[in-house]
């Protein structure tokens, strides 16, 4: 919606701006400078800007936020580092999933009634 803040101003100014000539512009009494109200439309662009950076300051705060983890030190020890061939389990290199799931898996048979 911020975005398109700054185009209402423009817009209602555009659609009020015989209005805001003759009832809030401060130079109405200098036609020479053909003002014709854009002095209010600079001004409301200005306080609507300020507020934009207002509310971007107050969204950075609340995005601004901490993470504290605990970190975990791993000591390694040499008869963990250094696996035993007694330890490793051979049928985990012989061992093909693909093998077992065609005799596992049986689609539904269609049953008409």
């Amino acid at each position: 919606m911020q975005s398109f803040n700054k185009l209402g101003i423009i817009l209602a100014f555009k659609i009020n701006q015989g209005y805001i000539a003759s009832a809030f512009c401060e130079n109405k009494d200098k036609p020479e400078m053909h003002c014709n109200g854009r002095c209010v439309l600079a001004k409301k662009l200005k306080q609507a800007e300020q507020n934009e950076e207002k509310q971007r300051a107050e969204n950075l705060e609340k995005a601004n936020v901490l993470f504290f983890c605990k970190l975990n030190r791993l000591e390694v020890n040499e008869s963990s580092a250094s696996p035993k061939t007694s330890d490793f389990n051979i049928f985990y290199l012989k061992f093909k999933p693909s093998s077992f799931t065609n005799d596992i898996f049986k689609p539904p048979q269609y049953v008409a009634a």
